[in-house]
C-alpha cells in the first residue's frame, strides 16, 4: 500500500464512528494581533519568539517518532527526526493513514486498539508493541504509546509515540529460538536431563526422563521426587539441599522407579548454573541408568568376599601343611641323623674286621655282600637326608625371608673351589668329565655364598644324574649386562619342549626321561629356582640337539 493512497482502515473508521474528516492542524507560529503586539514591549515579543522557536526546534528533534492523529487515524503532524527515522520526510507522512506504517498483519490489531482507546476515559493511555512496515527504515518493531488529547468533544486527537524496540525484539526472538533449539536437543538426547531454578524447584524434565519414569509434565516440579525409592529419598534431598546451599556440584547414586514399576539405579549429577555476570540461576543436571554397572559391582563384591574367604581357607590350609611338613621333617630328621651316625660307625667296624675300604674300591660285581649292603644302606640314608633338607629349605624360602649374608666373591677362584669340592665328595657316583670355561677378569660378585654354592651343587647333581657316564659337563661363567651369568650344560640327553615349562615345579619329574634309573624327588630344580629368586636373579633352561643348558643370571 502506498503512503499516497488512503487506507481502507481510514474509511472503515469513518464509517464506524460516523465522523466527518477534520481539517488537518499544524504546529505553526501564529502572529499576534497588531493590537496585542502594541500592548507588549519589544523585549517581551523577542523572548516569546525565541521561546517558540526553541520549543519548535525541540519538537522537531525529539529522538523518537512523535505523531498526532485525528479520530480516523490520519497523521496530522510528525516531528522531523521521527519521520526521518521511519525513512520518510514529514511532508510524505502528513495527511496519510498511520496504518500504512504498520505491517499488514498488525493493522487490524491497531484499529481495534485505537477503537478501545476512544471508548475509555478522556485521559486514558495505552502501550502496545507492533511490527512496522517501513522499508527505508531500520526500525522494524516499535513500542507504541498513545494518549487522547481532549480539545473538545468534536476535536479529539491522538498523541502517538514510537519507541524503537527492534534490537530487543531481535534479541528476544534469538533467545526464544535458542531456547527452542535447546529444548529440541535436550528432548532428543538419550540421557535424562533436568533443570532447576534459583529456588531449587525443578522446571524442566526432558523427554528421556518422562519416557523413563512415565511422569507427566504437570508433575515435574515435585512429582519426580515421588519416583525415587523410599529408602533413598531422604538421602537424595539431604545431598541436593546441601549442594544447593553451597552452589556446589554433586553426584548421587539412587534408585528411580521405571515406567514398568521396577526400581533401577541411576547416577544423578547436578552442576550449578550462573549467568555471565556470575548470578546464580539454578542447576542443570543429568541422570544415566547404571543398573547393570551397579549389579556388576554388587556381584563383584560378593565374588571378592567369596574369594577372600577362599583365600583365607587356602592360607589356613597352607599354614597347616607347612606346620605338618615342618613337624614331619624334623621328626624324620632326628632318626635319620642317628641312622647316619650308626652307618658310619658300622663302616669303621667293618673296615677294621673286613677291610671295607678295600672292598669298596673293587668293581661293584666283585664286592662282597656286606660291602654291597653297606653301600645301599649308606646311599639310601644320604638320599633321605637330602630329601628332608630340601623340604626344610623350600619351606623356609616360602614362609620367611631372612636377610642375605652378603660377601664379596671372586668368581674365578670360587668356581674352581666348589667344582673340585663336588668332585671329591662324589668321586664314586659322578663318572663324568667336568670342565670349566670361565671368562678372565670377572668382576667380584656381592652375594650370599651359602645360597650360591647350594645352587651350583644342585645344578651339578642334576647334570650328573641325567647324563650318561663319561659324558661332558661344562660349567661356564661370564659377565653380561651388569650381571654374572653361570651356565651348567650336560650332553647326551635333552628335555622335550612340552616339559620345559614344568621342570621347576615341586615334585615334578620328566616322564620316561631317566634312562639310568637315577632316583629323585623332583625338589632339586624347584629349590634352585627359589634360591635364585631369593638372590634377585633369574634362571632359564634350554634343551635341544642332545644338550641341556641351565643359565643363572645374578646382578653384580
Amino acid at each position: 500500500m502506498s503512503l499516497n493512497q488512503p487506507s481502507s482502515w481510514h474509511h472503515s473508521c469513518q464509517e464506524q464512528h460516523n465522523i466527518a474528516p477534520i481539517p488537518p492542524s499544524r504546529l505553526e507560529l501564529v502572529p499576534e494581533r497588531v493590537s496585542d503586539v502594541e500592548l507588549c514591549t519589544t523585549e517581551i515579543w523577542r523572548r516569546t519568539q525565541e521561546e517558540l522557536f526553541w520549543y519548535r526546534n525541540l519538537y522537531e528533534n525529539i529522538p523518537c517518532v512523535y505523531l498526532t492523529l485525528d479520530r480516523t487515524g490520519i497523521i496530522l503532524s510528525v516531528n522531523k527526526l521521527g519521520a526521518n527515522s521511519l525513512g520518510y520526510s514529514p511532508e510524505e507522512l502528513i495527511q496519510k493513514p498511520v496504518f500504512n506504517l504498520f505491517a499488514h498483519s498488525e493493522q487490524q490489531r491497531l484499529f481495534h486498539a485505537l477503537t478501545r482507546l476512544f471508548k475509555g476515559a478522556p485521559e486514558s493511555e495505552a502501550n502496545w508493541e507492533f511490527r512496522l512496515n517501513c522499508p527505508a527504515s531500520k526500525m522494524q518493531w516499535a513500542k507504541v504509546v498513545t494518549r487522547i488529547l481532549d480539545s473538545g468533544k468534536d476535536n479529539q486527537q491522538i498523541l502517538m509515540l514510537f519507541e524503537d524496540i527492534t534490537t530487543e525484539k531481535i534479541f528476544d526472538r534469538g533467545c526464544q529460538e535458542n531456547e527452542h533449539h535447546l529444548h529440541v536437543i535436550a528432548n532428543t538426547l538419550p540421557v535424562m536431563l533436568w533443570l532447576a531454578g534459583s529456588e531449587g524447584v525443578c522446571n524442566f524434565l526432558n523427554q528421556s526422563w518422562i519416557d523413563f519414569t512415565g511422569i507427566s509434565k504437570q508433575q515435574q516440579e515435585f512429582g519426580w521426587l515421588e519416583q525415587v525409592h523410599p529408602e533413598d529419598k531422604d538421602f537424595c534431598k539431604q545431598i541436593y539441599e546441601s549442594a544447593f546451599n553451597k552452589r556446589a556440584k554433586f553426584h548421587i547414586e539412587h534408585r528411580l522407579k521405571h515406567i514398568d514399576g521396577e526400581y533401577r539405579w541411576i547416577l544423578n549429577t547436578g552442576v550449578p548454573w550462573f549467568t555471565s555476570s556470575g548470578n546464580f540461576i539454578g542447576y542443570i543436571g543429568s541422570a544415566i541408568d547404571i543398573t547393570e554397572r551397579k549389579l556388576a559391582e554388587i556381584s563383584l563384591k560378593e565374588s571378592q568376599k567369596a574369594a577372600q574367604k577362599q583365600l583365607e581357607e587356602i592360607e589356613k590350609f597352607n599354614r597347616l601343611k607347612d606346620e605338618f611338613l615342618s613337624t614331619v621333617s624334623h621328626e624324620l630328621r632326628t632318626p635319620l641323623t642317628n641312622m647316619k651316625m650308626a652307618i658310619q660307625m658300622m663302616g669303621i667296624a667293618l673296615n677294621k674286621e673286613h677291610n671295607l675300604l678295600l672292598e669298596m674300591a673293587k668293581p661293584y660285581a666283585e664286592r662282597s655282600k656286606f660291602a654291597r649292603y653297606f653301600q645301599i644302606l649308606n646311599n639310601e640314608c644320604e638320599r633321605e637326608i637330602n630329601l628332608i633338607n630340601n623340604f626344610l629349605d623350600l619351606q623356609r624360602l616360602d614362609t620367611t625371608t631372612k636377610p642375605l649374608v652378603l660377601e664379596k666373591i671372586q668368581v674365578n677362584e670360587w668356581l674352581e673351589r666348589v667344582v673340585e669340592l663336588y668332585k671329591a665328595r662324589n668321586r664314586n657316583s659322578c663318572k663324568h668329565n667336568l670342565n670349566l670355561k670361565i671368562a678372565s677378569n670377572l668382576p667380584p660378585l656381592l652375594c650370599d655364598p651359602f645360597s650360591l654354592e647350594r645352587i651350583l651343587i644342585e645344578l651339578l647333581t642334576n647334570a650328573c644324574k641325567f647324563s650318561p657316564p663319561d659324558a661332558e659337563i661344562i660349567v661356564a661363567a661370564q659377565a653380561k649386562f651388569n650381571s654374572i651369568q653361570l651356565q651348567v650344560s650336560n650332553y647326551g640327553v635333552e628335555i622335550p619342549a612340552s616339559e620345559l615349562p614344568r621342570i621347576f615345579e615341586k615334585f615334578y619329574r620328566i616322564p620316561s626321561n631317566d634312562p639310568w634309573k637315577q632316583g629323585g624327588t623332583g625338589l632339586g630344580l624347584a629349590l634352585v629356582q627359589k634360591l635364585t629368586k631369593y638372590l634377585g636373579g633369574t634362571i632359564e633352561v634350554q634343551s635341544g640337539s642332545n644338550c641341556t643348558c641351565l643359565t643363572v643370571q645374578l646382578p653384580l
